[in-house]
């Protein structure tokens, strides 16, 4: 398993008008299947999902300590495409798109 320092990668299939909401609840059921996939102490009675830690539900938007990183591939297949999430959460993301989150570790 790889930690935070290495990165951890999901590669999730939403459908095609998902936005970054639908797609962390598609990353949140396959850890439910899969927990030893976690890097995070998922059912440890802390973190209960993905979801929680990267969506403020009352403002619904992106936690501001979140570092966040969209990007969808251009004619040439290049991840170029930026995608505003943080100003629009219901933003379509890009078919074959790539979100890079980084969470504050609160050093």
């Amino acid at each position: 398993m790889s930690g935070l320092q290495q990165g951890k990668e999901f590669i999730v299939q939403v459908k095609d008008d998902a936005n970054f909401v639908e797609t962390l609840v598609m990353v949140d059921k396959y850890i439910f299947k899969n927990p030893h996939e976690s890097i995070f102490p998922i059912f440890e009675g802390y973190i209960h999902n993905y979801l929680q830690l990267f969506w403020n539900p009352e403002e619904n938007k992106v936690y501001e300590d979140i570092g966040l990183m969209p990007y969808g591939p251009d004619e040439e297949g290049n991840l170029r495409r930026f995608m505003p999430i943080r100003d629009d959460i219901n933003f379509i993301l890009f078919p074959d798109s790539v979100i890079d989150l980084q969470p504050d570790s609160g050093c």
